[in-house]
C-alpha cells in the first residue's frame, strides 16, 4: 500500500501534477452498485459536476497532512465530470517483479454513493493495451457522491499481453461489457469463458490483422503461448477455413519451436471436436503436459507453430 509515495520522493507539486493521466469514464449504472439505471440521458443534456477528495479510513489514518494535501491538490486538477458517470484517472505507475502497481482516483460523478465490487481494468501504453485484469475492489468501500477516492491496484505479470514494453505515455481504463468479435469468428461461448484476458486480447489482434485467404485454403496460426504453474504448455491456435465445406481434422501433429529454433514440444493432438464452418475462423486451446515439454526453459517471446495432418 502507498507505493505511489516512492514516485513522489524528491518531486515538487508541479512534477507530481505531470504524472496525472487521462481519465476514463462510463455511465455509473454500467459498473457501480447503487447507481440509478434510470438516470441515463444523453451526456449533452446533463450538467458537469466537480468532485472532492474522499480518503478511505485506512488512508485517512496512515497518510500525513502533507500527503493528504498533495492528493487534494491532484484531485483538484482533475476535470469536471458529466453528472451520473464514474471514472478512473491514474497518477502513479511503478513496475516491479510482482507486477505493475498503479495508483488512481476512482471517481464518482453521481448523486448517490456507489460500490464497485469487481471491475476489469486495462493498462495502456501509448494508447495500446499492455495489460488487462479483473480486480476485486470490495475493500474500496462506498465512494460518496461527487468525490474521487485514491486507491492502488497491482496488474500481475500474468495479465500482461506483451512481453516487452517501452512507452512514452500511459493510462488506465475501465473495460465494460462483453467483447465484440468479428462476425467471421466462430467462438464457442464455453471456449471464451475458459480463455484468459491475454488470450482474448491476442486472439482479437490476430483475427483483425491476418491477410485474406485464397479459395479452398485452410490455415492454422498460433496466437498465444504460455506456461501454467505446473509446467504445462498452453498453445492457442486459430483455424481458418476458406473451403465451401466445413473443416474437421481428427488428429494433427503439432510442434512448437522457440526463439533459438529448438523444438520445445511435439505431439499428436486429438482435434475431433474442432469443426470449422465454411468462411469462418475458430480458436482452439491445446495443453501439452509438462512431461512432454523437451525444453522447459525455452525463450517463448518468439515462437513458431508447425502443424501437419
Amino acid at each position: 500500500m502507498f507505493s505511489f509515495l516512492k514516485n513522489w520522493l524528491g518531486k515538487d507539486r508541479e512534477e507530481i501534477q505531470k504524472d496525472l493521466q487521462e481519465e476514463s469514464t462510463v455511465e455509473a449504472a454500467q459498473i457501480a452498485e447503487g447507481a440509478d439505471p434510470q438516470a441515463e440521458t444523453a451526456p449533452t443534456e446533463r450538467k458537469k459536476v466537480k468532485t472532492e477528495l474522499s480518503l478511505h479510513p485506512v488512508w485517512e489514518h496512515h497518510l500525513d497532512a502533507e500527503k493528504k494535501y498533495t492528493l487534494r491538490f491532484l484531485q483538484a486538477e482533475l476535470p469536471e465530470m458529466i453528472d451520473g458517470t464514474v471514472g478512473v484517472a491514474g497518477f502513479s505507475l511503478i513496475p516491479g517483479e510482482k507486477g505493475m502497481t498503479v495508483a488512481m482516483f476512482f471517481r464518482n460523478g453521481s448523486p448517490r454513493p456507489v460500490r464497485i465490487k469487481h471491475l476489469t481494468l486495462a493498462l495502456l501504453f501509448d494508447d495500446k493495451t499492455f495489460a488487462r485484469h479483473r480486480f476485486d475492489l470490495s475493500d474500496l468501500d462506498a465512494i460518496p457522491p461527487y468525490t474521487s477516492r485514491p486507491w492502488e491496484v497491482v496488474f500481475p505479470p500474468e495479465s500482461y499481453l506483451h512481453d516487452h514494453f517501452m512507452f512514452k505515455s500511459w493510462k488506465v481504463a475501465m473495460s465494460t461489457g462483453p467483447r465484440v468479435w468479428p462476425k467471421h469468428l466462430d467462438l464457442d461461448p464455453e471456449m471464451e469463458a475458459r480463455m484468459t484476458e491475454r488470450q482474448k486480447e491476442r486472439l482479437e489482434q490476430i483475427v483483425n490483422t491476418l491477410p485474406p485467404m485464397r479459395p479452398n485454403e485452410v490455415t492454422i496460426t498460433g496466437f498465444d503461448i504460455g506456461r501454467t504453474k505446473d509446467g504445462n504448455l498452453v498453445v492457442g491456435m486459430l483455424f481458418r477455413n476458406a473451403h465451401d465445406d466445413y473443416y474437421q481434422p481428427q488428429k494433427l501433429k503439432v510442434k512448437i519451436f522457440d526463439a533459438a529454433g529448438d523444438e520445445v514440444v511435439a505431439g499428436t493432438v486429438d482435434t475431433g471436436k474442432v469443426r470449422v464452418l465454411p468462411g469462418t475462423s475458430r480458436p482452439w486451446l491445446v495443453v501439452f503436459p509438462a512431461s512432454m515439454v523437451k525444453k522447459p526453459d525455452a525463450d517463448l517471446r518468439k515462437w513458431m507453430l508447425e502443424v501437419e495432418e
